[in-house]
């Protein structure tokens, strides 16, 4: 109990502080427009104890706990947002009527919902099982490689998750359209691939380099084969790291938008497209729940793929991130 109120004074007392920041700025931003006001007098007071007595009162390490708290609360406090008034009972989304789940069953009934969702969930499906294949084989082979062949590829792998989305999916147009190919279901898919695929390379050659080759040695020297000692030994091992890839890759092609929106042509709207092209004719309860449902799939994507990397770095006695298989790569 003592432990849940020191992180509730940690995230009120990172609370004061931004607010005493902001009032401060409000006062000298009125201060230089010489419009200054007993209110914003009162309040720039107010910030400049608020951000002077806080560090006194709360230790630094556990105020930085509340920093942290608080950009959290700031970033996924919208998301909270919607998914509480998709269960809303009225047509009214600025106020929550009643607890109800009709909109569910109405976002689902509308044709250009349930036909988005089938394209999401092929072009994921096809992206994840592709961008796996080739990503493992690509780990594999970059693994027993030296550094001299190894370096340009990582170079390429590493500015495919680096470089931002936009700019993937400009060129990704450009070079579609250049070579005279029709924008639709098969160069979302395409586009698609080319990042999962780096993405998993990441992960399951992280996954490879940790886990040693005594094993396979001791395979090879006992006289079995080559397609043996991967069929019987590295494949289980590299099991869970394949499928968390191909999870991971689902979800981002699954709700992906950038991309998708510039590779997808006239009426192959997916999921999250659909759900975009909505909004610019207002927030509806039906997108609400539309949203919710893309939110929970999503949620399950990554969820899983967290689960089995955990899992895998508990038998292997390691630790296996996301983050820790971009830097271990």
């Amino acid at each position: 109990m003592r432990s849940w109120l020191d992180k509730l004074a940690a995230f009120l007392g990172a609370l004061a502080f931004v607010a005493g920041l902001i009032a401060i700025v409000l006062f000298v931003g009125s201060l230089f427009g010489g419009s200054v006001t007993a209110r914003t007098a009162i309040g720039g007071a107010i910030g400049v104890a608020a951000v002077v007595l806080v560090p006194r009162w709360i230790a630094v390490p556990r105020l930085l706990g509340g920093f942290a708290a608080l950009i959290y609360a700031f970033l996924f406090m919208p998301i909270f947002v919607v998914v509480i008034y998709a269960f809303n009972s009225g047509r009214n989304v600025a106020s929550f009527e009643g607890f109800s789940t009709q909109w569910f069953g109405r976002a689902l009934d509308d044709d250009t919902i349930t036909s988005a969702i089938e394209r999401s969930l092929q072009i994921a499906v096809a992206s994840a099982i592709i961008a796996t294949i080739f990503g493992t084989a690509a780990a594999l082979a970059l693994s027993r490689v030296s550094n001299r062949v190894r370096a340009p590829f990582d170079v390429l792998v590493f500015l495919t998750l680096v470089v931002p989305e936009l700019v993937i999916a400009v060129s990704s147009l450009i070079f579609f359209v250049n070579v005279g190919y029709d924008l639709g279901l098969v160069t979302m898919f395409l586009a698609h691939t080319v990042f999962n695929a780096s993405l998993v390379l990441l992960i399951v050659r992280s996954r490879f380099v940790s886990m040693g080759t005594s094993l396979e040695e001791a395979s090879r020297d006992l006289g079995a084969s080559a397609l043996g000692t991967f069929r019987q030994v590295t494949l289980p091992r590299l099991a869970p790291a394949i499928a968390a890839g191909a999870l991971l890759s689902f979800t981002f092609s699954f709700d992906d938008v950038v991309i998708s929106n510039f590779t997808s042509g006239a009426g192959n709207d997916t999921w999250p497209l659909r759900i975009l092209s909505g909004l610019r004719f207002g927030l509806t309860p039906d997108l609400n729940a539309a949203a919710t449902m893309m939110l929970g799939v999503t949620l399950i994507g990554l969820g899983g793929a967290a689960l089995i990397l955990r899992r895998s770095a508990r038998r292997s006695g390691g630790s296996m991130s996301l983050a820790g298989a971009a830097g271990h790569a």
